[in-house]
Formats: structure tokens, C-alpha cells, sequence
């Protein structure tokens, strides 16, 4: 007991000075996990030791994570269904639904494989389930780290606010990249108060389908509506990406005699990605976020995920490794048995 109780202690030590020391990092979602993982398995085995039937209690809150797991999946369905009526048919936007039915399908088809007694088929229902486990688990981490960075965001004093720019529909702000605007102009109020008079930095190029660029539709509404002095704007027209958002808008403040770190807003489901990014160029900026849909949020953030996982693409690989040998292993045996 003593020692279960050393190591919950130690784990959220560990994952605290981790934390602090740098928020930009996905390894904080997964100290996290295994922190709570730790505080939940001691709890448990607390409460079936001392509480009576406590074994009881123990054995149905583990159990729970069943219907937990089909209720995620539904909801994953009806969002993507939402969003799809909402927001057009794409890929992007299909994501919820996507996963919502993987949720259901792939357990399902794994013990289908597994029952045929087939080797091979055995083997791919066994590779089908622990892929689905490390994607899991990888989203878990991922979602971990995302919510911590947006739940703990870190204040800058920062001379200069990057909004990041989003789609113009005919030409004008959409209600997402509003939020980002109106995000960025409460960040320079709360910079204002603490006697800091920063220059905001719309960022955004001309998007194929678009009249003009991101970046001058989001200057007007910040002079004509949000109320920004002119001469505290600084206009990024030419990026296409979140990296060259960040980029470009360091190259015009630095030009302007300005020195990071910078504060970089956008939306909150995408802060995160844009602090990962900020870090891999090698800038101190941090990054928070403007409101955004309910109903568009699900999507948005395995939208991320999947973009996050693409940065570290060889090591999702090389995690792979040891589930496709378990699978060539376990084939080999049966097939020789």
C-alpha cells in the first residue's frame, strides 16, 4: 500500500515539474494519464479493501468504461452527423462520424476475425485490436496535453499578437475567425493594463476562393469594429499555414523593432498544434485561443490529432513495431501448431 501510494506521488511530481518547466509538449498528456491512472488504481484499491463490498463497488466502476466507450461513440456519430448538415460535406468534417463508427466497428470486426479460427485471421483480428489500442491511447495522450495547455494557458508580456486567419466567406470574417479577432483584442486590453501597448498582427494570405487576403478583411474589422488604432496593426497577407503565420508575422514585428515572445491567438482546439509549432521553429511564443462552436469542436480536434500525428510520423511507426510482431508471432505459432 505504502509504496502504491510513493509511486502516485511520484508520478504526479513528475508530470508538475514536466508541466511547469515547458507546456508545449505532448509527453505532458501522457505524465498526466499516468498519474491519474496511478490515483485511480490506488483509489480503487482502497475503497475494495476498506469500504464494504468494496470489491463490488470496484468491479462496476471498472466496468463502466464499457458503456462509457459505446456512449463516446454515439456522441462521435450524432456530432459528425451535426456537423456534416452544418458544415458541408468534406473529409474534415466527416472525421466525427468516421471515428464514431470505428468505435463500433472495429471491436467488432476484430472478434469476427478472431472467431473464424482461421490463423491469419486471428492474427489480423489481434493486429486490428492493438493498433486500435495504440491509436487510442495516442489520442488520449494527445487530448491530455491539448486540454492542459488550453485549461493553464501561460500570460506573456508580449510586444506583439499574431492572430491566426481562417477562411473569409465573400470576402468578410466568418463567426470562427471572429472569435480569434475579438480572442487577440482582449488579449492587448489585458496587455494594456498591465502597461504594455502591443502591436497586433493579423496574419493570412489569400486563400484560393477568396476575393482578397485573410489578413486585410481581419484589419478592418479589427480598426473599423474591434477599435484597434491603425497604427497598432501590422498586416501579414502572404502565409498559407500555420507555420508560415508564424514565420512571416516574426520576420514584420522583428522589422518593426519588436522582440518576442510573441502571443500567438487562434482557436482554442488549435492552440495547442500552434504552440507545438511555435516551439519546433524555435520561438518562445504561446498560444491561446478564441471561442469556438460547440458542435464544432469534436471534429476540429481529431482534425488536430491527426495533424499532430503526422509531425511524428516514424515514431508512430516504430510504435507499431512490437503489435506487428506480436501479430507474426502469434500466426507463425498457430500456423505450425
Amino acid at each position: 500500500m505504502l509504496g502504491a501510494i510513493v509511486l502516485t506521488a511520484l508520478w504526479w511530481a513528475l508530470f508538475l515539474v514536466v508541466f511547469r518547466r515547458e507546456r508545449r509538449r505532448v509527453r505532458n498528456g501522457a505524465l498526466l494519464l499516468c498519474a491519474l491512472w496511478s490515483s485511480i488504481s490506488l483509489v480503487l484499491h482502497l475503497v475494495s479493501t476498506l469500504v464494504p463490498f468494496g470489491g463490488v463497488w470496484s468491479l462496476a466502476t471498472t466496468l463502466s468504461v464499457i458503456p462509457a466507450v459505446l456512449a463516446l461513440g454515439a456522441f462521435l456519430v450524432a456530432n459528425g452527423l451535426t456537423i456534416l448538415r452544418k458544415e458541408g460535406r468534406s473529409l474534415g468534417n466527416a472525421l466525427s462520424l468516421l471515428a464514431g463508427l470505428a468505435v463500433f466497428a472495429a471491436p467488432v470486426l476484430a472478434l469476427a476475425l478472431v472467431l473464424t479460427r482461421n490463423p491469419f485471421g486471428i492474427g489480423l483480428g489481434v493486429l486490428l485490436g492493438l493498433v486500435s489500442l495504440h491509436l487510442s491511447l495516442a489520442f488520449a495522450i494527445f487530448l491530455a496535453a491539448s486540454l492542459l495547455y488550453q485549461s493553464f494557458p501561460l500570460r506573456l508580456d508580449s510586444p506583439g499578437v499574431i492572430v491566426h486567419g481562417s477562411g473569409l466567406i465573400r470576402g468578410r470574417v466568418t463567426p470562427l475567425l471572429r472569435a480569434r479577432l475579438d480572442a487577440g483584442v482582449a488579449c492587448r486590453e489585458e496587455l494594456l493594463a498591465r502597461g504594455i501597448d502591443p502591436v497586433l498582427v493579423p496574419s493570412g494570405g489569400k486563400g484560393p476562393d477568396e476575393p482578397r487576403a485573410e489578413a486585410e478583411a481581419m484589419a478592418e474589422y479589427l480598426v473599423e469594429e474591434a477599435g484597434v488604432p491603425a497604427e497598432r496593426v501590422l498586416v501579414e497577407r502572404e502565409s498559407r499555414t500555420t507555420e508560415e503565420n508564424i514565420i512571416f508575422s516574426h520576420r514584420l514585428l522583428e522589422e518593426a523593432g519588436l522582440s518576442g515572445p510573441f502571443t500567438v491567438v487562434t482557436s482554442r482546439y488549435h492552440a495547442f498544434r500552434a504552440a507545438l509549432i511555435a516551439r519546433s521553429l524555435g520561438f518562445a511564443d504561446q498560444a491561446v485561443g478564441g471561442r469556438t462552436a460547440s458542435y464544432y469542436v469534436p471534429s476540429a480536434t481529431l482534425r488536430e490529432f491527426v495533424a499532430v500525428m503526422t509531425y511524428r510520423r516514424w515514431w508512430n511507426v516504430a510504435a507499431l513495431v512490437p503489435s506487428v510482431a506480436v501479430t507474426v508471432l502469434l500466426t507463425a505459432s498457430l500456423l505450425t501448431a
